[in-house]
């Protein structure tokens, strides 16, 4: 009898332990819960207060530079420059935000007012037209009158070709008066469309050249001088780290990115250019400083954007150049 409640007490007490243990383990996982929990808590309540503190931060940032926003209404203006050997066709960009013309206007105008031809050809003979990316020259008269000297060929078809591209086109038609396309231009026979790019081919940036008695920098291609990377296609960013130097001696053009500008970012995505510097207030002028804008806008549309952001981190301004209407 009492060897069996010996049996029942050790029984007993091997279940009370056992609950003890289970509860107390039960209260341990309970406490761990509650512990991983809150660390999850206080981890997410971090990472968006870091978040918030980030955007905040960009947001004040975006708000501490001054923002300029230029007329998207552009024109392309011309002229030649004679080395003694050849003559080089030199472009410049100006905006004007009190005319109001549509892009065919304006490159119709800037093809028309830049003809470099003796008798005026396409502001004599022809009527123009543009449909999106393709420009049709329709001529009034044909024959002897548009005939032009080797140079005047070269400066022609130059300008031509330039201004198109800077506007956006792709390929322009020629058609004589009975409507057909062959006839005989500043000594070329034209009987089908003219690609533009395979003409002008792709530009590897901009030099300057000071006019002084005009008081006006033009700016030439590098393609027509000898500078660049060759026959190599450029990027956009590589395109702008060429522009800052010149590679040939006693050169009669020079960098549009002067002494006390340096470029620190460049980038392209998407139509945007976007380009960002620094400048030296003592060293770069508001002259400099509007040559280095022009050559950006050139080198810009050269590689097809449809709008330029030129952000100045001295100054903290951005400034943003559209190339088509809004």
């Amino acid at each position: 009898m009492n060897k069996r409640m010996r049996i029942a007490g050790v029984v007993f007490m091997a279940f009370l332990l056992a609950g003890c243990q289970s509860a107390e383990k039960d209260a341990v996982d309970t406490d761990v819960k509650q512990v991983d929990e809150t660390a999850k808590e206080e981890v997410e309540t971090t990472e968006q207060m870091d978040t918030e503190t980030d955007e905040g931060k960009t947001k004040d940032e975006a708000a501490s530079y001054e923002t300029v926003n230029v007329t998207p209404d552009y024109f392309i203006e011309t002229d030649t420059y004679d080395t003694g050997r050849e003559f080089l066709t030199m472009f410049t960009i100006k905006r004007d935000d009190g005319k109001g013309q549509s892009r065919e206007e304006r490159l119709k105008a800037s093809l028309m007012e830049n003809d470099p031809s003796e008798q005026k050809i396409l502001e004599s003979y022809t009527k123009l037209t543009v449909e999106g990316p393709n420009l049709k020259v329709d001529f009034q008269e044909d024959g002897n009158i548009l005939s032009a000297t080797s140079a005047q060929h070269s400066m022609f078809y130059d300008s031509l070709f330039g201004i198109s591209h800077l506007y956006g086109i792709e390929e322009i038609t020629f058609v004589n008066p009975e409507g057909e396309e062959n006839i005989t231009v500043a000594e070329r026979k034209v009987d089908a469309p003219i690609v533009v790019a395979d003409e002008r081919g792709r530009s590897k940036g901009y030099y300057t050249l000071y006019d002084k008695e005009g008081k006006q920098t033009w700016f030439i291609p590098a393609s027509e001088l000898d500078e660049g990377a060759g026959g190599e296609d450029l990027s956009f960013q590589e395109t702008i780290e060429m522009m800052q130097t010149v590679d040939q001696e006693d050169a009669f053009y020079a960098s549009a990115i002067t002494e006390g500008l340096e470029v620190k970012e460049v980038s392209l995505e998407d139509g945007l250019a976007i380009v960002h510097y620094t400048m030296d207030e003592e060293e770069v002028s508001a002259s400099d400083r509007i040559v280095f804008e022009n050559a950006m806008q050139l080198a810009a549309l050269d590689f097809d954007a449809t709008e330029l952001q030129l952000v100045n981190e001295t100054k903290r301004q951005s400034k943003t150049f559209p190339f088509k209407e809004q």
